[in-house]
């Protein structure tokens, strides 16, 4: 997650033939030098020695896991409190990015669900066979996929939705029809080696709804999970 107040587990994408950890990895070099990238696990060990060193200095830990893309860290995390007692397990039903921004608000982790489910997030132009790869989409879902489209992702507090367009001009129209102007909410788009695309979008989304917009590089193991060359658009309440 792209947040330096809390701490993180170690998580690693084998890039260059080396296993780096996320956290160090410069963005920009990372997209545009190797698109082929893969989320390695961390080992049971490390995720052991960071949550028992933080049982013994806070005596309990809350671990919070977004939906997407890190629940395979679920069971290792779930394992580990079975046999260290204080380990408290959260899961998020949303994405990395809206959970960051929930973090970052310094909110009561009670309105977690809350916060869930007034946020959402769009995937445009995924690469349909990373996304089955990675289980990002169930498989009864892979029915309505038309590959030689235009899918829109639609991730909704735990639900999975894709729709398919036969123009970019049309899947962002669909995504734009369903964001309800009269709430207050930000946007955040993060992209994986789309800036122009992803800049274009920004502008659009700032002149129909004049809202806060963040733009920037999508995290790593986001990148990993969902392909490359794709655009996230997380609506979330204001933080």
């Amino acid at each position: 997650m792209d947040i330096d107040e809390v701490e993180k587990l170690p998580l690693y994408v084998e890039w260059k033939r080396r296993r780096i950890r996320v956290s160090s990895i410069k963005r920009e070099s990372y997209f545009l030098s190797n698109k082929r990238t893969y989320v390695e696990l961390p080992y049971y060990e490390e995720v052991r020695d960071v949550l028992t060193k933080a049982v013994a200095e806070y005596g309990t830990v809350d671990v919070v896991l977004p939906l997407w893309p890190t629940i395979f860290l679920k069971r290792t995390v779930m394992f580990v409190s079975s046999i260290v007692e204080g380990i408290k397990l959260r899961e998020a039903k949303m994405d990395s990015v809206s959970l960051s921004f929930f973090l970052k608000s310094e909110r009561s982790l009670e309105e977690l669900h809350e916060f869930a489910q007034n946020s959402k997030t769009y995937l445009l132009f995924p690469d349909v066979s990373v996304l089955k790869k990675n289980d990002v989409i169930p498989e009864e879902r892979f029915k309505n996929v038309i590959t030689k489209s235009v899918n829109l992702v639609k991730f909704n507090y735990g639900v999975v939705q894709v729709k398919s367009s036969w123009s970019v001009k049309g899947a962002i129209s669909e995504m734009v029809k369903e964001i309800n102007p009269k709430k207050h909410f930000m946007i955040v788009v993060r992209h994986s080696g789309r800036s122009r695309l992803a800049n274009i979008l920004t502008t659009m989304l700032v002149s129909n709804f004049g809202h806060r917009v963040s733009l920037g590089w999508m995290n790593p193991v986001a990148a990993s999970q969902y392909g490359h060359n794709t655009v996230t658009v997380s609506v979330i309440p204001e933080v």
